[in-house]
């Protein structure tokens, strides 16, 4: 845990043990009141001072042990006029703490393949299938697509000819897809804008509309899929760096 994240849990478990002294010190309803708002408010001040612990029932424990503490001196400050019910506010601090996280996690975002909750993890929306992924295990960052999509080579530009005759030009009636090596006579070829290099149809969506030699990429890219590409500089050479920039 680095300095800054344990001076902040330390600086929560001192405010809310004030607080859970100062109600036990009233009478014990007031006690059972404020355990409930100690579970509650340990969750609420974590995500103000944006911390994040490493184990999800961390809150819990911070939230029981503040009011055990609070309770532990109201007794031994006053043995004499301390009820012994104020013994339930600890529990009620850690039962009202996981009833919060219980319902945080049932609302959590999650994969749409995996179902892992995505929590404050990075998530990708997909441009082909559109569904919401994690970073982890289901998202393919060297080719801007889902696991799924990956797997079953969905496509992301239109099927419609006219679609391709605009962006590309007409399609090649000699040569061969530099990529998979398909023949014109067997695949619809269109060749680069920029270097020439002739690629297929689902060789040019399979590679985002970017030439693969000199990393043109083709205008009007869909609006999902833009946001994951930067157009590269044309003529940069086959060993041109990737460019293709993932976000949240």
């Amino acid at each position: 845990m680095s300095g800054r994240k344990a001076t902040i849990v330390a600086a929560s478990c001192f405010l809310l043990a004030v607080l859970q002294l100062l109600a036990a010190l009233v009478n014990p309803a007031a006690s059972v009141g404020a355990a409930v708002v100690v579970g509650v408010l340990t969750f609420g001040i974590l995500r103000l001072f944006d911390v994040e612990l490493e184990r999800a029932w961390s809150p819990l424990l911070i939230a029981a042990g503040s009011s055990a503490a609070a309770i532990g001196v109201r007794y031994f400050g006053s043995p004499a006029t301390a009820d012994r019910t104020l013994g339930l506010s600890p529990l009620v601090a850690f039962v009202a703490a996981a009833m919060v996280l219980l319902l945080r996690r049932s609302k959590a975002q999650r994969c749409g393949l995996c179902n892992r909750r995505i929590g404050r993890s990075l998530a990708f929306e997909c441009p082909r299938c559109g569904l919401t992924v994690c970073d982890q295990t289901c998202w393919i960052f060297e080719h801007c697509r889902c696991r799924l999509c990956e797997q079953n080579r969905v496509p992301v530009f239109s099927p419609d000819g006219r679609w391709w005759d605009r962006r590309f030009g007409p399609r090649m009636k000699q040569g061969r897809c530099q990529l998979c090596l398909a023949e014109a006579a067997d695949a619809d070829l269109r060749a680069c804008a920029n270097c020439g290099r002739p690629q297929c149809r689902p060789c040019w969506d399979f590679a985002n509309g970017q030439c693969s030699r000199c990393q043109w990429t083709v205008d009007d890219l869909p609006e999902g899929l833009k946001m994951y590409m930067l157009p590269g500089e044309p003529g940069a050479g086959r060993d041109a760096p990737d460019r293709r920039a993932p976000i949240r």
